[in-house]
């Protein structure tokens, strides 16, 4: 008699549980309508937070995949001049709504925690798609509030001579880790300064970096060695607007790095920058070919596998970089000559990218990778490098070629929703 009471028990639990999460689901989440928008949200900045947008942005329906969309809803990202992030939402209308597109930018400031850029996002998200609704029939259930300024004017848009520091924005940062077991110890410390400025016709930047690394090891026969590493630099760099496709940039910039042999390494000349799209369009397309001419100096910590111990080098540099963020996907590629002028047989040739592709209804393809060529590492110490060194990545090795290459494909099928939120043992 037991095991038919067991398995009608059994029975019963079956039946209940789904019952019972079906029902805290419901809790959790506010479901829209049948008849709401449906909204595919395409943004992979760390602050868009789903979850979020989901329980504050409850009258649409999320779905999956953009073909099942009225709406395809594009976020894309750049730095601003002040630290903070420029936010571009392209609202992109599809079947009954494919004459209607729209565009909406949103600026988060360097101070802006993350909630608040979270809840800046989120209000700019409703605006957009307010145009939207207020065409579907359950638009009669939405009404407009306004939070009227405390003064009559709202603040007029700062101006250069408005801001005491004329748009520049300084940044000291100092930090350090420090760890140990019974036979290992290491240190590390690191500290940078950075003064920047950008405006529409200038962008400066200066930096002051440090870095000092440590590590002390004690080998079973008690022999013992230390591993240190320090890299320095200091540097400035400086574009100036010409156009709408049209840059000219100049750098100068000193290191030391124990990493590549380098006491110090002084490297100074200007750059040309031409980009085939409007530099406006940056966040959706771009394509931008760009040449240096860099005078260098160099004065190594050990004599080099061509018995110099300084030397003075012309250099070329040719870039060649393309971007774009459209609703099939995003890609971007690069490629890059480097050649020493009075010796064209020491150059490098690296070419890279990243694909993340929509190939069909449900299944992505992600790649990405890069190949180079290096025939210029004229910097590598006649002795090589310590067992220590090659183990630790202390020392840069001698190699004619690198390689890197990374993929995934998958596949996502079942129901077109997503809209619901349930946080528990997340």
């Amino acid at each position: 008699m037991r095991a038919p009471v067991l398995l009608i028990v059994l029975l019963a639990l079956s039946v209940a549980l789904p019952a019972v999460a079906l029902g805290q689901e419901a809790d959790d989440t506010v479901q829209a309508p049948d008849e709401a928008l449906r909204v595919f949200l395409d943004c992979r900045s760390r602050y868009c937070d789903f979850d979020h947008f989901r329980r504050e942005i409850a009258f649409v329906n999320y779905v999956r995949d953009r073909t099942d969309s009225d709406v395809h809803v594009l976020v894309t990202t750049r730095r601003t001049g002040s630290g903070g992030d420029e936010f571009t939402i392209e609202f992109i209308g599809q079947d009954d709504f494919d004459t209607v597109d729209d565009r909406l930018i949103y600026f988060s400031s360097d101070t802006d925690v993350e909630y608040e850029v979270r809840d800046g996002l989120t209000r700019t998200l409703k605006l957009g798609l307010v145009r939207y609704v207020a065409r579907l029939p359950m638009a009669e259930r939405f009404d407009v509030t306004y939070e009227a300024p405390d003064t009559l004017e709202a603040a007029p848009t700062a101006q250069v001579q408005d801001d005491p520091w004329n748009f520049w924005i300084l940044r000291v940062r100092i930090g350090g880790n420090f760890g140990g077991e019974e036979r290992l110890s290491l240190y590390a410390t690191n500290g940078s300064f950075s003064a920047n400025r950008t405006t529409e016709d200038w962008k400066i930047r200066l930096h002051a970096s440090g870095w000092y690394s440590e590590d002390n090891f004690e080998f079973s026969d008690g022999s013992e060695t230390k591993s240190v590493s320090r890299n320095y630099s200091t540097g400035v760099f400086a574009v100036k607007s010409l156009s709408d496709h049209w840059s000219l940039g100049g750098t100068a910039e000193a290191r030391v790095s124990t990493f590549r042999n380098h006491d110090l390494a002084i490297e100074i000349g200007p750059a040309l920058e031409y980009n085939i799209f409007p530099y406006s369009e940056s966040t959706r397309r771009a394509l931008t070919f760009a040449v240096a001419a860099l005078y260098n100096y160099f004065d190594y910590e050990e004599i080099t596998i061509f018995d110099k111990t300084t030397e003075r080098r012309p250099a070329g540099v040719l870039e060649i970089e393309y971007s774009v963020r459209q609703p099939f996907g995003t890609i971007n590629m690069g490629f890059a000559a480097f050649s020493y002028l009075d010796n064209l047989k020491q150059h490098s040739f690296d070419l890279g990218g990243r694909l993340n592709i929509r190939l069909v209804r449900g299944l992505e393809l992600n790649l990405n990778g890069s190949v180079q060529r290096i025939k210029d590492q004229i910097h590598l110490a006649r002795g090589g490098a310590t067992d220590e060194e090659v183990l630790l990545r202390r020392r840069e090795l001698g190699t004619d070629w690198r390689y890197r290459l990374g993929f995934s494909l998958s596949y996502t099928f079942g129901s077109i929703y997503n809209n619901v939120v349930n946080p528990r043992f997340d």
